[in-house]
């Protein structure tokens, strides 16, 4: 049995740590909250932003046509993969892992050959542990998600589908639904046709668009900024993950400590009495001798 010494070093152990992860728990809370709100806030923008896209793709037609539109038979492509910095946020990141695994092994399964841009210092971690080809990467992305950074890493997603020959470029992350729930997703970023196939079958009819200087000239930047608008949404949803499966994950720590400490404070009392015990009884033999 461990010695009462020992046992009151390991709660003080035990209530450091709990004091660590009930810091790590309001911290999480505070950036939750803001991260959250920019969530909920930007999904009806980019949903309006999305249809106005797609309704002007569809206006477009056959006679005006762009790279980011060309939709090649699929023989090579680059998979984004979004994660965390740090851990101690739960199974967040591998839950996005298993199912990047999954991902990437269909892929290879239909012949085409797929490559790994890593955002986030798990990720490039996860990539080079797998023995995936990986092609750069980036770091800090989820700290402070904004819109300028966004546009900055669509504008490599846009060169690496021009200039590298990929026929699709994939975004997986971390989708927010609560605090509670995040799920893994991946979205197809390159080429933006999706927006045309989505559009196809809608009423426009009333849509008479007026686009000025005209849909060729300015169909290029919209795409473009339709590419950030994607990028920009999945890191805050995954900030918003992020922060919520931490405090969830350090609330849990927490709770955890209380038990721990409950069963060691028993295991002190116990060994406690089990020596006084022991001198009560070394009292009594010695009193019986005299």
């Amino acid at each position: 049995m461990p010695s009462l010494k020992d046992i009151r070093r390991r709660i003080g152990s035990v209530k450091n740590t709990q004091k660590i992860t009930r810091a790590m728990k309001l911290v999480a809370a505070a950036k939750f909250a803001r991260a959250s709100a920019s969530v909920v806030a930007s999904r009806p923008y980019g949903e309006a932003f999305d249809a106005m896209v797609g309704h002007l793709v569809a206006a477009a037609g056959e006679d005006v046509s762009s790279p980011l539109l060309v939709e090649n038979p699929e023989a090579r492509a680059l998979v984004v993969v979004l994660s965390t910095d740090r851990g101690f946020c739960g199974g967040l990141n591998t839950n996005l892992f298993k199912q990047t695994v999954q991902f990437i092994n269909k892929k290879k399964a239909a012949g085409v050959t797929v490559e790994v841009l890593p955002w986030g210092r798990r990720a490039r971690q996860f990539g080079a542990k797998n023995g995936f080809t990986l092609q750069g990467g980036r770091e800090k992305v989820l700290e402070k998600p904004n819109y300028e950074q966004a546009k900055e890493l669509a504008g490599e997603l846009v060169k690496h589908f021009a200039g590298s020959g990929y026929d699709r470029v994939y975004l997986g992350f971390v989708e927010f639904k609560s605090a509670m729930s995040q799920a893994p997703k991946f979205i197809q970023v390159l080429p933006v046709g999706n927006l045309k196939q989505a559009t196809a079958g809608a009423e426009l009819a009333d849509a008479n668009i007026l686009v000025e200087p005209g849909i060729k000239q300015i169909l290029d930047g919209v795409l473009k900024r339709e590419v950030a608008s994607l990028v920009f949404r999945s890191m805050l949803e995954g900030a918003a993950s992020e922060h919520g499966a931490r405090m969830t994950a350090m609330d849990s720590a927490t709770n955890n400590a209380n038990e721990v400490l409950r069963r060691m404070k028993i295991q002190y009392n116990r060994a406690r009495q089990a020596a006084i015990t022991k001198e009560l009884i070394e009292i009594t033999s010695g009193a019986q001798a005299i």
